[in-house]
């Protein structure tokens, strides 16, 4: 998965070197005043992707705090991936940030009702919705179990994860290296074909 801090992909290398899919940062929250951004690259690495024939799929990184900032997230990505081949999920970001981020106020049930709303959302576009949070949030901030009709997308960074809830894909590493990419980027296996 790339975002902003991926600034030069050769995505035919990307291709070449056996990648199959690639998750795309289409936007984010500010996590101070909440103000919506859509990722500077984006556009580029979308259509880059798009045309040596890789699956994309997109994430927003949320910092909503209610159910129709949420609604309002997930109608930013709907509007975006317009004109795109997405064959990968929409996925909504949650995860603990700075100590004083917005959203880290909110309990289990907040956060839930945040995913339900976006994956409600995405799902009602005709996409297909899913929830991203590593092993601990996963287990401890939102209620899994009430999000059950949509596809979770794990990060935990091990080489065998013993996550025993249900999920898609796999955030295995944030340390990966592949051709076409300079640097570090992060590295997933998907289970959903």
């Amino acid at each position: 998965d790339v975002s902003t801090y991926q600034k030069t992909v050769d995505w035919q290398q990307v291709k070449d070197a056996g990648i199959q899919f690639v998750i795309i940062r289409l936007g984010y929250r500010g996590y101070g005043f909440g103000t919506l951004y859509l990722d500077n690259m984006y556009e580029s690495h979308i259509r880059g992707a798009e045309a040596v024939g890789l699956k994309v799929g997109v994430y927003f990184f949320t910092q909503a705090i209610t159910k129709q900032e949420a609604v309002e997230e997930a109608s930013m990505c709907v509007q975006y991936v317009k004109g795109h081949n997405i064959t990968y999920p929409i996925a909504i970001d949650m995860e603990w940030v700075a100590s004083d981020a917005r959203a880290n106020v909110m309990d289990n049930d907040q956060r839930t009702q945040v995913c339900e709303a976006f994956c409600q959302t995405i799902r009602s576009a005709g996409y297909t919705p899913a929830i991203y949070a590593n092993k601990y949030y996963l287990n401890n901030m939102i209620n899994t179990s009430q999000l059950s009709s949509y596809m979770f997308w794990l990060a935990h960074y091990t080489e065998d994860t013993d996550y025993t809830g249900p999920y898609g894909m796999w955030q295995y590493t944030s340390s990966g290296y592949i051709n076409g990419i300079p640097g570090r980027v992060d590295l997933n296996i998907s289970y959903i074909g």
